[in-house]
């Protein structure tokens, strides 16, 4: 009797046990479907339907085992009847392990490029059409890339990254900094300078001085503040936390321990080569008015050259 009761004892324990396993698991998988079930996932091409409403992202082999490419697409909600769903930025960011390099590239919106299904038209108009997923086919079809991965931000939620992280150190210019002064931020000067999430947006968003061009230097200038700001730490056990914060305010394809193990090995990089680029860069494309649009039609071939070039 005794061995009985100890027995039963141990089985109760155990199917305790086993009911409190199953309720973590239970919910922690009911945490991960609803952060995974909205997302775009990668397909074979001829599985791929460019008219879909959430367009499938289309496989494409990766050119280099050493090279991990990610879209960062950013988009602006001020105001949900103007350009609505259309992606405000577009940014690879790459990083070569063999080559300890990290490349940061902004796509113009106003690119004329092919979108499958759609024939001929802004870049920027992909989102709209068939979200993140017709954006990616589009970039690696034009520019021979194999992307897989995106995150989508939207400008609002960017402000709570950057102040969790404690602001970004961005290079204000003379020009910017006077009319900044003038409209809402008094304390800023020209020069490196901490900017506020709130102040790094407005930053991005600045679409008053220079052109386009100049607008997304800035976008990238506040992404390479908060690269720089995560560098600095170099604290891998702070790693995880910011992680697990950042994903509640994104959308992306990515496991949380895809991101950790990328961001870890960033990280660890001795010396690591930093740089950044537009598409199209200077010289190499040409602005006219196709079908009542302003666009830029563009020298395909050297932009892909110049592209592959910073990559690998």
């Amino acid at each position: 009797m005794k061995f009985f009761r100890k027995h039963k004892k141990r089985k109760i324990v155990g199917i305790i046990i086993l009911a409190v396993v199953l309720l973590i698991v239970g919910i922690y998988g009911s945490i991960v479907w609803m952060f995974y079930k909205d997302t775009v996932g990668v397909v074979s091409k001829d599985e791929v339907d460019p008219k879909a409403e959430k367009v499938k992202i289309a496989e494409e082999d990766q050119k280099d085992k050493d090279v991990f490419n990610v879209l960062l697409v950013g988009t602006d909600s001020r105001d949900p009847n103007s350009d609505k769903g259309r992606s405000d930025s577009m940014m690879l960011v790459s990083f070569n392990k063999k080559q300890n390099k990290s490349t940061v590239i902004s796509f113009m919106r106003d690119t004329l490029v092919d979108i499958d299904g759609y024939g001929r038209s802004r870049l920027g108009h992909t989102y709209a059409y068939g979200g993140v997923g017709l954006t990616i086919n589009t970039l690696n079809q034009t520019y021979g890339l194999d992307i897989q991965n995106y995150v989508t931000i939207s400008f609002d939620n960017l402000v709570n990254v950057i102040d969790e992280i404690g602001g970004v150190e961005v290079y204000i210019s003379e020009e910017e900094a006077e009319y900044y002064r003038k409209n809402g931020m008094p304390d800023i000067v020209a020069g490196d300078v901490t900017l506020t999430g709130s102040q790094a947006l407005a930053h991005a968003r600045n679409r008053t001085l220079g052109s386009d061009f100049e607008r997304t230097r800035r976008q990238r200038s506040v992404m390479y503040g908060i690269y720089r700001k995560i560098m600095s730490e170099k604290d891998i056990s702070a790693l995880l936390p910011l992680i697990n914060y950042c994903v509640t305010q994104v959308e992306t394809n990515m496991s949380v321990t895809e991101i950790y193990n990328m961001a870890k090995e960033v990280l660890s990089t001795e010396d690591l080569k930093m740089q950044q680029a537009c598409a199209p860069q200077d010289g190499t494309y040409t602005p006219i008015v196709y079908e009542g649009m302003d666009v830029l039609e563009i020298d395909v071939d050297a932009n892909k050259k110049m592209i592959e070039d910073l990559l690998y």
